[in-house]
This record gives structure tokens, C-alpha cells and sequence, in this order.
């Protein structure tokens, strides 16, 4: 196999340098990442959703939806990111791993299933995203992004909402 080889992605938009405060949801067939919108991203939270919430304590909060289940949430913060293998290669905000040594590792266990479909992987996408306290990583064949003006607590409503199965039937 060849070396992992790093690509930033263009994510709009930015999270918030200082407190992002990143949140993970997942019920095995997708992963919701909430976070903070940086305050000074003026030009992408020109277009927001807005979540009606009763505590009053709203901000501007992305959610993303990623097509895929597998994900690794924690891991380093910003004081270690040298230590990370990719760290050489130059890390920014998003990033999609090629060539990724973890989307071979599940590759392998899954060869032993009886309806193994090697295309299957080529779809696949290995994304990192670092925080300052967190790195997020997800497998996944694409993601999208919405803007709210919400409180978390409403967020988190939101993506309950949409985890259950009959949202998902109307998706």
C-alpha cells in the first residue's frame, strides 16, 4: 500500500478557533457533527435555518450530516497535533485522507463476508477534521453542511429528529 497522503477540503463554514465545542451523534448508518460557527465568518452564516428555542442563548451552529457510520471522535488536541503521522504533510481545518491505512484496515475484516463487493471501498472517503481539543475522523461517501441560528440543546433535538427511522423515510 502507499503512503496516506493528506488533501484539504474547502469547509465552509469555519469553526470557532477558541470553542468550537464540536458534538457527535450517530445511530449506524450516519454521523452528525454540531459546532459553532466562527463569529467573524460573516459570509457564510449569511444563509442560516432557524430552530425556535426557548433558552434564549442561540448562536450560529453548523450541522453536518456525513454518509457513513464508522467515525473516531477525541483522540488530540491542538497541544499534540505534532504527533499526529499526518502532521508533516501540513494540517489546516478539513482534510480527506488518501490512500487511508483505516478505511484498508475495515476493508480486510470485511473481505470475509460472503457478498464482499471490492467497489464498495472505492467510494469511500477518510475525513479529518481538527478541533482544538478534538479530531474528528469519518468514513463516509459524502457530507453536507446547514447553517441554524439555534441553541445545542434544539440542535441536538434536530438531529435526534432526524436519526429516528421514519425521519430518515422522509429525508
Amino acid at each position: 500500500m502507499t503512503n496516506e497522503i493528506i488533501k484539504k477540503i474547502d469547509w465552509t463554514p469555519k469553526w470557532d478557533g477558541g470553542a468550537p465545542m464540536p458534538q457527535v451523534f450517530s445511530n449506524g448508518h450516519r454521523v452528525f457533527l454540531i459546532y459553532m460557527v466562527a463569529n467573524w465568518d460573516e459570509e457564510s452564516i449569511k444563509e442560516f435555518k432557524s430552530l425556535d428555542s426557548e433558552e434564549g442563548n442561540e448562536e450560529y451552529l453548523a450541522l453536518v450530516e456525513f454518509n457513513g457510520h464508522t467515525f473516531r471522535f477525541g483522540i488530540a488536541n491542538d497541544e499534540v497535533f505534532q504527533g499526529l503521522p499526518y502532521y508533516k504533510q501540513g494540517l489546516e481545518w478539513a482534510h480527506i485522507i488518501e490512500n487511508s491505512k483505516w478505511i484498508e484496515e475495515i476493508k480486510q475484516i470485511h473481505k470475509v463476508h460472503p457478498y464482499y463487493n471490492e467497489l464498495r471501498w472505492t467510494k469511500l472517503n477518510h475525513y479529518l477534521l481538527l478541533f482544538k481539543d478534538e479530531i474528528l475522523e469519518v468514513i463516509g461517501t459524502g457530507y453536507s453542511i446547514e447553517i441554524f441560528r439555534t441553541s445545542y440543546n434544539r440542535m441536538g433535538q434536530e438531529v435526534i429528529r432526524r436519526m429516528s427511522p421514519s425521519a430518515s423515510a422522509h429525508l
